[in-house]
């Protein structure tokens, strides 16, 4: 009788571990994304203007194959549902292995194919091979732009509105939120992008910083 209490015991304390412990990972997934989501936009919302309202797609690597990786899916899930019914437009963003299909052509293939975006609203980069390129390789494209919006995971749309407004300050004044935050959503990239950042910003801190005038950048991360 003992032992079948201790069993039930150690079981019941079991179940209360794994339950706090998937609380944790939740809230360590959800709330830095919930704040990022708001994070690098002007103090007031960009008025519509004569211009479109553009959607800039960050890339993402492709499966090896060429295929679309679930991480470019969700980025161009949250673009197409962020991008304007009438009068919106897409920009996507992203090389490719040599070889092979650019990521911006991917994704826009799965905007075209399965979410049913025409064509004409689709504009392509595909020389990016990083986030800070991604913002300064579009802007030509982002130019006529009335208001702008930025897809990617919340943590990484934050990171790359930054650069916007380092590198085009004026256009930066034209940004406002997409779609990115949906609670309980892709919950496991959200930690995996959380981890990511965690490990970046070690990264910066333990090595010592490029000399140039892009100090600091960090161009690889995606």
């Amino acid at each position: 009788m003992h032992g079948a209490r201790r069993v039930r015991g150690r079981a019941g304390r079991g179940v209360t571990t794994c339950a706090l412990a998937l609380l944790l990972a939740v809230a360590v997934a959800e709330i830095p994304n919930r704040r990022a989501s708001r994070r690098g936009l002007p103090g007031a919302p960009p008025a519509a203007g004569r211009g479109p309202e553009v959607v800039l797609v960050l890339g993402h690597p492709c499966r090896r194959d060429g295929r679309l990786h679930p991480m470019q899916r969700w980025r161009t899930d949250i673009a197409v549902r962020s991008m304007h019914p009438q009068h919106g437009r897409l920009v996507f963003s992203g090389a490719g292995r040599e070889g092979g299909p650019s990521e911006a052509e991917v994704m826009a293939d799965y905007a075209r194919r399965a979410l049913a975006v025409p064509a004409e609203r689709i504009a392509l980069e595909t020389r990016a091979r990083s986030t800070w390129e991604n913002v300064a390789h579009s802007l030509p494209l982002l130019e006529d732009a009335a208001i702008l919006r930025i897809a990617s995971a919340p943590l990484h749309a934050a990171r790359a509105r930054r650069y916007l407004a380092q590198q085009r300050p004026d256009l930066a004044q034209r940004l406002a939120a997409a779609d990115d935050y949906r609670f309980g959503e892709c919950c496991g990239w959200k930690l995996a992008t959380v981890a990511y950042g965690v490990l970046r910003a070690l990264r910066r801190s333990l090595l010592p910083r490029a000399v140039g005038p892009r100090a600091g950048v960090d161009r690889s991360a995606r």
